[in-house]
C-alpha cells in the first residue's frame, strides 16, 4: 500500500517561514544579477511604501533606485568582491519620495560559480542624513593652511569645491558642481570609492589613494582625506582634503626602477665575468679535439655544432657583460624577465 504524505504538511511549514521572514524587523530581499525582484519580505515592501510583498515581486529593482546608475556601480563591486557592506544609495518610495538607505548584500553563485542571484537587506538612513543641508563654498571659508577642498555627498555627487580642487581635474568649479565624483576615476578606483563612501559612514572618516582623469585625459593620483561632517547628529556632507600625489608617486617608481636597475646591472656584470672563465676552458678544448679529429670521422659534425653554440653562449655572455638599460619582456604567467637583446 503506498503512503500518501500528509496533507498540509509542507504548506504550514511554508506559511510559518512566510510569517517568519514578515515578521523579524529587518528589509530582506532578493533580486537577480539581471535586476529582477524575486522575494522581498514584508519590511522591504514597507520600506518603499508597498503594503505586501506581493506588489513588487517580478518587478524591476532599477525603478526603486534615484539614480539608475547607482545599480551599476553596486552590481559592478559585487562582482568584484562578492559583498558590500553598509552602501549609502538613494531609493525612491512609491509615491516619489526620495530617501537614503545603506545597502548590505553579497553575491550567491550556482556550482559553476557563476554569480545568479544577490540577497541582501537595506536600511533606512535618512534620518541621519540632512538633505537639505547647505554646502559652505570652499574658498570663501577661514583656511589658514590653503587646503584643497572637495565637499560631496553619501553618493558622491559633488556639492562644493575650492578653485584649488578643481585645478587637478583641469575644469572650472561650475563644471564639477553636481557631478559624480566617479565619473573622473579610472575603473579600476570606482570600487574604493565606493568602499570609502561605505566605511565613512561606520567610522566617521577615512583616506584612499584614487587615480582621476583631467579634462586633458591625464591620470592624477590624489590621496584624499575624508571626513564625515554631522550637524545635531545628522549628516551634512563629506569634506574631502585632497593631495596631488602624482609627483612623488613618480619619482617613487623612478626610483625604485633606478634600485631595480642597479640590481640587474650587478647581476649580469657578475654572470659575465663568472662565465667568461669556464667557456673560454670550453673553447679551447674543443679547438683541440677539432685538431685532432678526423673530418671523416662519425662525430666531427657534431663536435662543430657544439662549436657554434659555444660561440652563441660567448655572444650572449658579451650583451649580458654590457647591459647599459633596463628592459623587461612577458614570460609566463604575468612574470617579466630581463630583455637581453633590448638591453644591451
Amino acid at each position: 500500500m503506498e503512503i500518501q504524505p500528509l496533507k498540509g504538511v509542507v504548506d504550514s511549514s511554508a506559511v510559518r517561514y512566510l510569517d517568519f521572514m514578515n515578521s523579524i524587523p529587518v528589509a530582506v530581499f532578493r533580486t537577480t544579477i539581471e535586476g529582477q525582484i524575486t522575494y522581498c519580505n514584508l519590511g522591504y515592501a514597507r520600506i518603499f511604501g508597498y503594503d505586501s510583498p506581493k506588489e513588487l515581486i517580478g518587478k524591476p529593482v532599477i525603478d526603486l533606485y534615484r539614480n539608475k546608475t547607482d545599480r551599476g556601480l553596486l552590481i559592478e563591486s559585487l562582482l568584484q568582491r562578492g559583498r558590500v557592506t553598509d552602501l549609502p544609495l538613494r531609493f525612491v518610495k512609491q509615491d516619489g519620495t526620495s530617501f537614503w538607505c545603506s545597502v548590505t548584500a553579497r553575491a550567491v553563485m550556482d556550482d559553476d560559480g557563476i554569480v545568479v542571484h544577490m540577497d541582501g537587506v537595506i536600511k533606512d538612513i535618512s534620518a541621519r542624513v540632512d538633505d537639505e543641508a547647505e554646502t559652505a563654498d570652499p574658498d570663501d571659508v577661514l583656511n589658514p593652511r590653503d587646503e584643497i577642498l572637495l565637499y560631496f555627498d553619501l553618493q558622491g555627487v559633488i556639492r562644493g569645491i575650492s578653485t584649488g580642487a578643481a585645478g587637478l581635474f583641469g575644469y572650472c568649479r561650475e563644471d564639477l558642481v553636481g557631478r559624480s565624483f566617479t565619473n573622473f576615476l579610472i575603473p579600476e578606483h570606482r570600487e574604493l570609492f565606493l568602499l570609502l563612501l561605505s566605511d565613512i559612514l561606520k567610522f566617521g572618516s577615512e583616506e584612499v589613494v584614487l587615480t582621476v582623469n583631467n579634462c586633458d585625459g591625464q591620470k592624477r593620483h590624489i590621496r584624499c582625506n575624508a571626513l564625515l561632517v554631522k550637524r545635531e547628529d545628522r549628516v551634512q556632507h563629506i569634506k574631502g582634503i585632497l593631495h596631488d600625489i602624482t609627483d612623488s608617486l613618480r619619482q617613487q617608481k623612478e626610483q625604485a626602477l633606478n634600485e631595480k636597475f642597479q640590481g640587474v646591472l650587478e647581476m649580469a656584470g657578475g654572470v659575465a665575468h663568472r662565465m667568461n672563465q669556464p667557456l673560454t676552458i670550453i673553447n679551447n678544448l674543443l679547438d683541440e679535439v677539432i685538431s685532432a679529429c678526423q673530418s671523416t670521422n662519425p662525430i666531427y659534425e657534431k663536435i662543430l655544432m657544439v662549436q657554434t653554440q659555444i660561440r652563441n653562449m660567448n655572444e650572449l655572455t658579451k650583451k649580458i657583460g654590457s647591459i647599459k638599460k633596463y628592459e623587461a619582456m612577458e614570460y609566463v604567467a604575468g612574470i617579466k624577465i630581463v630583455d637581453i637583446d633590448r638591453a644591451s
